[in-house]
C-alpha cells in the first residue's frame, strides 16, 4: 500500500509542470529595447451573447524595464489579463504582474489587479491586433482579415 501511494505522489509531482501557461508568440517589436509579445490560448474566455472576450498576455522584454510608478524597481516581463468589448471595441487590463525574470519567471516584484478604465481600441496601434485577434471570431471577421469593415 506504501509503494503505490509513493507510485500515485511520484506521478502527480511530475505532473505539476504541465498546469503552467503555454505561451503562444504573437509579435516582436524594436521598442524598449526590444520585446517578445505572447498571448496564453489556455487563458482565452468568449462569451459572444455579450460580445466580450478576456485573455492573458505576456511582454518579455530584452533589457529591464522601470517600473512607471516607482523607478527603482526594474523587470524583465509584465504579465496581464486584457478584457475586450467587441462590439465597442474598446479593451482594459483586468490584472497585471511584474516579474524580475523573463517569461513571468523569477521574482513577482508587483501585482495590481485594479481594473484600469475602457480605452478605445486605436487604429494601427498593437493594442487593434490583439483586439482583432480576440474578438475576430466573435463578429465574424474572416481568418486573416485586418478589420471586419
Amino acid at each position: 500500500m506504501f509503494i503505490r501511494i509513493v507510485l500515485v505522489l511520484l506521478v502527480l509531482s511530475c505532473s505539476v509542470g504541465l498546469a503552467q501557461a503555454e505561451w503562444t508568440k504573437v509579435m516582436t517589436g524594436l521598442d524598449a529595447g526590444g520585446y517578445t509579445l505572447y498571448f496564453e490560448p489556455t487563458s482565452l474566455r468568449i462569451d459572444k451573447k455579450i460580445g466580450m472576450v478576456k485573455m492573458w498576455l505576456l511582454y518579455d522584454f530584452k533589457t529591464a524595464q522601470k517600473d512607471e510608478k516607482d523607478d527603482r524597481v526594474s523587470y524583465l516581463s509584465l504579465r496581464f489579463e486584457r478584457q475586450y468589448d467587441c462590439k465597442q471595441e474598446r479593451a482594459r487590463t483586468l490584472a497585471q504582474s511584474l516579474f524580475d525574470g523573463n517569461m513571468a519567471r523569477g521574482k513577482e516584484i508587483s501585482k495590481d489587479s485594479t481594473e484600469s478604465p475602457w480605452e478605445p481600441v486605436a487604429p494601427g496601434s498593437i493594442g487593434e491586433s490583439l483586439w482583432v485577434m480576440a474578438c475576430g471570431h466573435v463578429i465574424g471577421m474572416p481568418p486573416g482579415s485586418q478589420r471586419y469593415y
